[in-house]
C-alpha cells in the first residue's frame, strides 16, 4: 500500500515539476511609472509655488516619485513648519493624462472666538486681536498677536488650552495640546483662542541686586529673596500687589527686609495707592553705575563706586496715571537714616589697597514729602507689576534707564522725562533735616540709521536749605564724566550733558563716541535758607564758601567697543589727552 502511493507521488512531481519551473523561468514584464506631464497648484498665497514645487521633488516629463498621499504629507509637513498649522494639501494625479493637481487649504480663518473669559472680555478682545476673518492662520504671529494682546492684563488673563466641539467617549469636550484651534461651525472655520483666568500669582526668587548690592564694602556679601503676591482683578485689571524683600548681610551681620503693597483703583485715569515698612541700605548713585557693576567692582578689583546710608522707617505713596504716557507721584517718607562704615576687607584682587572710604552719611530723622512726574515715551501700561511698584517707591530721584528697542526692526525713538522733588521741613514736618533738593532728568535713545544709534541725557539738579552729604550732587568717573576721578566734584546744584554715538549691530559689535561735560555748585554761607540757630546752619559755618563757588566745567571725552550692553570705554579729560586716559568696563548702559 505505502509502496503504491510513493509511485503515485512521484509520478505527479514528474509532471508538474518542468512547469513550475518553466513558469519561473518566464520574467514578469514591469508596469512602466506614469509620467508627469503637468502640474496644477492652486490655493498657495503663503507660500511660493515654486518652493512648493520644490518641496514635491517632482520634475514634469518624469515618473511620478511617490503617492499622492505622501506628497501630500509633504507639502503640509513643510507648512507647519511655517508655521500654517492647519493648512490641508489634496493631491490627485490622473494617469492617463499624466496631470499632477495640487489643491492647498492654507487655513484662512471665518472667526474668532475666545473661550475660558467673561463674555464682556470676549468682546473686548475680539475687537483689539490683531488677527481676524480672512486672515490666514500662522501659529507664530497669532502667538505674537496674542501675547500683545494680553500684556495689558499683566498676568490676570495667560494662555490656556483650546477645547475642541468633538466629543470624546466619555462624553467630555476633547482638550487640545495648544491655544488654538480651527473648528468647522456651519460651514465657517472659526479659530478657537484658549484662555484662563489664574486667581493670582505667588513667587519667591533670588533678588541679588534688585533692592540692595549683593556685594559692597560695608556690607560684604548680602544674599536676599524676593516675593512678589498678586491677586488678579479679571475686570479692570487693578491688581492688588503685595512686594517683599529679605536680606542677610554676612559683613556687617545685620538684616535687611521690606515688605511693602499696592494697588490700582479706577478705570482708564489709574490711581495707585501703596505704602512699604523697610530696613535697607540705600544709594543715591543707581543713577551712574548699576547694582551688578557696582557689586563685581568691589568684590572684584577693590573699586567702591556707590556711597552708602542705613535707611530705616515707613512710606506711604501715590501715583496718578493721567494718560498711558504720564504719571504724576507722591510720596510721604519718615524713616531714620544712619552713617555706614567699610565692614568687608574681602575683594579678589587688590587685597592689600584699602577700599575708597564710604562717604559719611548724616544721622538723623527724615521726614519728608517727595513730589514728581514722569513722561515716558512707550508708555507705562505693559510694564510688569514689579516695575511699576518699584518705580513708585521713588528711590530713584535721577530716573530709570532706558529700556531696550522691543525687537531687533524696532526703530522707534525712545526717550523719558523724569522730575523729582524732596522737600524736608523742619519746622513743618518734624525732621532733622532741612533741605529742599529738586531734580530735573531727561533721557533719549534714536536709530539714525540700521547700524547708528545716537543716545543723549541731560541731568539738572538744584537745592535750597542744606542738603545732607547722603543728597550732595557729585560728578566724575564712571557714568557721569569720564576721564575724572569717581565723585571728583560735589555740591548743591547740578547740570550734567552725556552724549553718546554708536556705530555697529545693536546686538552685537560696535564702536563707541562719547562726549561728557558737567558741572557742580556750592552755594555760599549767607545765602542758605535755614533757622539761625539749627544744627545745619551751624555745621554749615565754616565748611561753605563766602562767596558762591562754581567748579570749572569738567569736559570729557573718548571711545569705546562693545557686544550689546557689556561695553570698554576709553575716556580722557579734555584738558589732558592722552595723560588722564581712564579705562572703564561696563555691564550695563550709562543711561
Amino acid at each position: 500500500m505505502f509502496r503504491s502511493a510513493f509511485v503515485l507521488i512521484g509520478a505527479w512531481l514528474i509532471a508538474i515539476a518542468p512547469a513550475a519551473l518553466r513558469a519561473q523561468e518566464v520574467p514578469s514584464t514591469p508596469q512602466a511609472a506614469p509620467l508627469v506631464r503637468s502640474i496644477l497648484l492652486t490655493g498657495a498665497r503663503e507660500v511660493s509655488d515654486r518652493t512648493v514645487q520644490e518641496v514635491l521633488g517632482v520634475r514634469v516629463g518624469q515618473p511620478l516619485p511617490d503617492t499622492p498621499e505622501h506628497l501630500s504629507e509633504k507639502i503640509e509637513r513643510h507648512y507647519r513648519d511655517e508655521g500654517y498649522s492647519f493648512a490641508r494639501v489634496l493631491a490627485e494625479f490622473d494617469a492617463a493624462s499624466g496631470v499632477l493637481a495640487i489643491t492647498i487649504d492654507e487655513g484662512v480663518i471665518d472667526g474668532v472666538e475666545f473661550q475660558g473669559i467673561d463674555e464682556q472680555l470676549v468682546h473686548r478682545f475680539t475687537d483689539e486681536f490683531a488677527v481676524r476673518a480672512g486672515d490666514i492662520f500662522n501659529r507664530r504671529r497669532a502667538r505674537q498677536a496674542l501675547d500683545a494682546l494680553l500684556l495689558q492684563t499683566r498676568g490676570a488673563i495667560s494662555a490656556g488650552r483650546a477645547y475642541s466641539p468633538a466629543v470624546a467617549d466619555s462624553g467630555e469636550r476633547r482638550l487640545r495640546r495648544g491655544a488654538f484651534d480651527l473648528v468647522d461651525r456651519n460651514g465657517q472655520r472659526i479659530l478657537v483662542v484658549g484662555l484662563r483666568e489664574p486667581p493670582g500669582r505667588f513667587k519667591i526668587v533670588p533678588d541679588l541686586g534688585e533692592r540692595e548690592d549683593w556685594f559692597s564694602a560695608v556690607d560684604g556679601f548680602t544674599p536676599s529673596l524676593g516675593m512678589g503676591i498678586a491677586v488678579f482683578d479679571h475686570d479692570r485689571f487693578n491688581h492688588t500687589f503685595v512686594a517683599g524683600h529679605l536680606s542677610y548681610k554676612l559683613a556687617s551681620e545685620r538684616a535687611g527686609y521690606a515688605l511693602g503693597f499696592e494697588r490700582p483703583l479706577f478705570g482708564k485715569t489709574k490711581v495707585y495707592v501703596g505704602g512699604e515698612l523697610h530696613d535697607l541700605t540705600a544709594t543715591d548713585d543707581q543713577w551712574q553705575v548699576s547694582s551688578l557693576e557696582a557689586s563685581l567692582a568691589a568684590i572684584g578689583p577693590r573699586r567702591s563706586f556707590r556711597d552708602y546710608y542705613r535707611r530705616r522707617g515707613v512710606q506711604i505713596n501715590a501715583a496718578v496715571r493721567i494718560q498711558p504716557h504720564v504719571e504724576a507721584l507722591f510720596a510721604w517718607r519718615g524713616e531714620r537714616q544712619a552713617p555706614l562704615t567699610d565692614a568687608s576687607d574681602f575683594s579678589f584682587w587688590n587685597s592689600d589697597e584699602p577700599f575708597r572710604p564710604n562717604f559719611t552719611a548724616r544721622d538723623g530723622r527724615l521726614n519728608a514729602v517727595i513730589i514728581g512726574a514722569s513722561v515716558d515715551g512707550q508708555g507705562f501700561d505693559l510694564e510688569s507689576l514689579e516695575a511699576s511698584y518699584r518705580r513708585h517707591q521713588l528711590e530713584t530721584p535721577f530716573g530709570e534707564r532706558l529700556n531696550g528697542p522691543e525687537g531687533r526692526h524696532d526703530a522707534a525713538p525712545i526717550w523719558r522725562i523724569d522730575w523729582t522733588s524732596e522737600l524736608s521741613e523742619a519746622g513743618a514736618f518734624g525732621s532733622d533735616f532741612d533741605f529742599r533738593r529738586h531734580i530735573v532728568t531727561g533721557r533719549g535713545r534714536v536709530l539714525l540709521s540700521e547700524h547708528q544709534a545716537f543716545g543723549a541725557r541731560a541731568i539738572g539738579g538744584w537745592s535750597g536749605g542744606i542738603l545732607p552729604p547722603q543728597r550732595l550732587f557729585a560728578i566724575g568717573g564712571i557714568g557721569s564724566v569720564h576721564g575724572y576721578e569717581f565723585k571728583q566734584a560735589a555740591g548743591d546744584a547740578l547740570a550734567l550733558l552725556n552724549l553718546d554715538y554708536q556705530l555697529g549691530w545693536r546686538g552685537g559689535l560696535k564702536a563707541i563716541g562719547f562726549f561728557d561735560a558737567g558741572r557742580v555748585t556750592l552755594r555760599p554761607f549767607d545765602s542758605l535758607t535755614v533757622d539761625p540757630g539749627s544744627f545745619e546752619r551751624r555745621q554749615a559755618q565754616g565748611s561753605r564758601p563766602a562767596t558762591r563757588a562754581d567748579s570749572p566745567w569738567l569736559k570729557g571725552v573718548g571711545w569705546g567697543i562693545g557686544l550689546g550692553d557689556f561695553r570698554i570705554d576709553f575716556g580722557y579729560r579734555v584738558d589732558a589727552i592722552p595723560s588722564s586716559l581712564h579705562v572703564l568696563v561696563r555691564f550695563d548702559r550709562t543711561f
